[in-house]
């Protein structure tokens, strides 16, 4: 095993984004939007020089233990500290929030596996071994902070930001954990040997690189406690990354597949330059078609895709299941004009509902999407430009009861299907769960189901043991408590509306005295 001391980047801003590989010259696309396909590193084991730390006057000075005592011979790495760890940098192509290590980032695997590199190889660090009496010393540094990282026979352990000009820095050493990564063959499962595997600590600014072994296992030494995530990548393969759990984990290399097909206009005839959208395993992009209606995707990992024309008032739409074996050369997108959904939310009086909470599921060739619309202040919503196709729509709004089923139909190419709904106005279901003594119990989960079959709600109590389950409509219903070990369950009637229940629980033996 061939195992690399690790390095820190300061987070370059121009670190290269894999990009979606186009089968049609002259086709556009969004940069950074999908992988290339061609996702790979040099597996050459040779190494790049490493720069020095940053040159300045302050020394580090700090001493290794073990149980209380120095310990000689441990190697002491030192790594300028990330401004931006790993787990907090954005995923360029997700959704608000999601970083690019969460799983769903699939057109950040690329980035991550020139990032781990350049972690791992090219960053500027210094390295120095404990004397006989544990101490270990960096000078010539800048104003500025650094991870330190020990590793020796006797253990390892990581300090974070630690500031240059410190003269006595403690550095424990702890047992660490072995990791050990699996690498398949994405289409087989058999074990890939050669791949070149990164391990990224989450919090820190160094990465551990190492190569997969005959029976497609990376091993890495111990390393301190803590969350990691691991990338691999091999020459023609797509990059795979995930999480690593107590039991390390498996990744999965697939060899990229591509997607064609043609978009057709009303009538047959193919269009060009018209925009289609992909969306799916993490990925997002956009292509123009050719001349006839022609657009080909490459690079891209198997897996369920869906693809999306507009034009105008005419949209096209299809799901494609992309198999691990093989490529898909027939996708045919075809143009029809736009239907839409539209409705008022109103109290029985005809006053508009603000702000209720509108989902669409839209039916198709066994396929559904979802959708979300809120209503405005007039109680009005609108879904614009969809496709033909099954709906079933269900609303909800503070303080009404929503529909006992969901409006359905059947949706037609340019039509429109009118969705005005009443909702009555909900019983109030308020109150406190106490104990014995009269003291509210927080944690308490509360259910309510309708005597007569038309539904129900749930909720749980805050700390004082209060509680409000909204939505629900005038009558008798059967309450269900769930207090946990202290408390034991109850059940009972109410009749709503309630807007000051008070509902008591009884102690529960000692958890000693209780059997299996």
């Amino acid at each position: 095993m061939n195992v690399r001391e690790p390095g820190v980047p300061r987070l370059l801003a121009t670190v290269m984004v894999g990009v979606l590989v186009l089968g049609a010259a002259g086709c556009a696309h969004e940069a950074g939007a999908l992988p290339s396909s061609g996702e790979s590193v040099s597996q050459g084991p040779a190494e790049s020089p490493r720069e020095p730390l940053p040159s300045g006057p302050l020394v580090l000075r700090g001493v290794v233990t073990s149980e209380g005592k120095p310990v000689g011979g441990v190697t002491v790495s030192a790594v300028p500290h990330a401004d931006v760890p790993l787990s907090a940098r954005a995923c360029s192509s997700g959704v608000p929030g999601m970083t690019i290590l969460d799983p769903g980032c699939g057109a950040m695997k690329g980035e991550l596996v020139q990032t781990a590199e350049w972690l791992g190889l090219k960053a500027p660090m210094a390295r120095t071994v404990t004397g006989a009496d544990g101490w270990f010393e960096f000078t010539q540094l800048r104003a500025s902070t650094y991870d330190l990282w020990a590793s020796g026979p006797r253990g390892t352990a990581f300090l974070a930001a630690v500031p240059a000009g410190a003269n006595v820095v403690g550095m424990a050493l702890e047992k660490g954990r072995n990791i050990q990564v699996a690498v398949e063959d994405g289409s087989s499962g058999r074990p890939l040997a050669g791949a070149r595997v990164a391990l990224l600590p989450q919090l820190g600014g160094q990465a551990f690189l190492t190569v997969s072994d005959a029976g497609g296992l990376a091993s890495f030494p111990p390393v301190p406690t803590g969350q990691y995530h691991v990338v691999a990548s091999f020459p023609g393969r797509l990059a795979d990354a995930g999480p690593v759990g107590a039991e390390g984990t498996t990744l999965h290399l697939y060899v990229p597949r591509s997607l064609s097909g043609r978009v057709l206009r009303p009538g047959g005839n193919g269009g060009a330059g018209l925009r289609v959208r992909l969306e799916g395993q993490g990925l997002q992009g956009l292509i123009q078609t050719r001349d006839g209606g022609d657009f080909h995707l490459a690079g891209l990992p198997p897996g369920s895709y869906a693809l999306t024309v507009r034009e105008g008032r005419e949209l096209a739409m299809a799901t494609v299941l992309l198999p691990e074996d093989r490529d898909v050369t027939d996708v045919r997108l075809a143009l029809e004009p736009c239907a839409e959904v539209a409705g008022r939310v109103t109290r029985p009086t005809g006053e508009p509902i603000p702000r209720a909470e509108v989902e669409l599921l839209l039916g198709r060739e066994g396929t559904w999407r979802k959708m979300l619309a809120t209503s405005s202040s007039e109680g009005r919503f609108r879904f614009e430009c969809v496709e033909q196709g099954q709906v079933r729509l269900s609303l909800k709004a503070r303080g009404h009861v929503s529909p006992a089923e969901p409006l359905a139909g059947e949706l037609k190419a340019g039509d429109t299907f009118p969705a005005d709904v009443v909702l009555p106005l909900a019983a109030p279901a308020k109150g406190r769960i106490v104990d014995p003594g009269g003291r509210g119990v927080g944690g308490v989960r509360i259910v309510l189901s309708a005597l007569d079959g038309r539904g129900g709600g749930s909720a749980t109590t805050a700390g004082d043991g209060s509680f409000e389950v909204d939505g629900l409509a005038p009558g008798r219903y059967a309450y269900e408590l769930s207090p946990g070990d202290r408390f034991q369950a109850a059940r009972g009637e109410v009749r709503l509306p309630a807007a000051n229940l008070r509902l008591k629980l009884l102690r529960g033996p000692p958890v000693e005295e209780r059997r299996p």
